[in-house]
């Protein structure tokens, strides 16, 4: 009798995500809403310099520091599934006392998006100096600007891409390694890249999945990103406890 390996779904990691939104829906909304909160100060700065293309870096780096916002989701999906009621306080608390790795892939994180962000303003700077350009009709009536924002948006999205699939690849699995099970930084980081890039297909598939989720609440239903963070959150929880804990998610909540 030969074994079936074992079926990963997205729909399902999301279906978990969402059971656990509404099962803790009051706590992940205040959550969250701190994290949109501090977001929506920074954007509101940005636009007040005229500094709307740096704005586009700043944003899409979120995708570099997003797992270690989603720790706090991690330590209540882990109750959920067990059947107990997550309160605030197993959100902005980070439990257990062998998680000195967090604060480890913490700064790895951190520095990663400060290069993407340096690299992008230096990129910023190449194409238009120090002036600020604001994004306006002048996009569409003068075709030498135009051009240099295209260019500009290219060049630093490429040192983005690279830097997200760094940040991706460290922090999907090695973060509940580390906060689950206790164990080290540099044994979670090994069993986490190993495992992302043994399904790299899948993981390329979930990373579009969040990227696509995230850019179209963005840019289309910015309000509800305090619904959509905890979702996203939950269901990183769900990845983890599927294909490394091998747990049953569909039966939970």
């Amino acid at each position: 009798m030969t074994l079936q390996p074992p079926q990963y779904s997205i729909r399902q990691w999301l279906a978990f995500g969402w059971r656990s939104f509404l099962a803790s829906k009051t706590i992940s909304i205040l959550f969250s809403s701190l994290f949109c909160l501090i977001g929506g100060i920074l954007y509101w700065l940005l636009l007040n310099v005229d500094a709307a293309l740096v704005i586009i870096p700043f944003i899409s780096g979120f995708f570099l520091v997003a797992p270690l916002l989603i720790i706090g989701f991690q330590q209540a999906a882990a109750l959920i599934q067990q059947e107990k009621k997550p309160r605030f306080s197993d959100l902005i608390k980070i439990k257990g006392e062998n998680n000195q790795g967090i604060w480890f892939l913490v700064f790895i994180l951190c520095l990663c998006y400060f290069i993407w962000i340096t690299d992008a303003l230096v990129i910023y700077g190449l194409y238009f100096g120090v002036e600020p350009i604001p994004l306006n009709e002048s996009f569409f009536t003068d075709p030498e600007l135009r051009d240099s924002i295209i260019s500009y948006l290219f060049h630093s999205g490429l040192v983005g891409i690279v830097m997200a699939i760094i940040g991706f690849s460290l922090g999907v699995f090695a973060i509940p390694l580390i906060i689950h099970q206790q164990i080290g930084f540099v044994n979670a980081v090994t069993v986490g890249v190993k495992k992302v890039f043994s399904h790299k297909w899948l993981m390329l598939k979930w990373a579009a999945t969040l990227v696509s989720i995230m850019a179209f609440t963005l840019i289309i239903a910015l309000p509800l990103l305090v619904v959509v963070l905890p979702i996203l959150g939950y269901a990183s929880y769900a990845v983890y406890a599927q294909m490394i804990e091998e747990l049953d998610i569909t039966k939970s909540v």
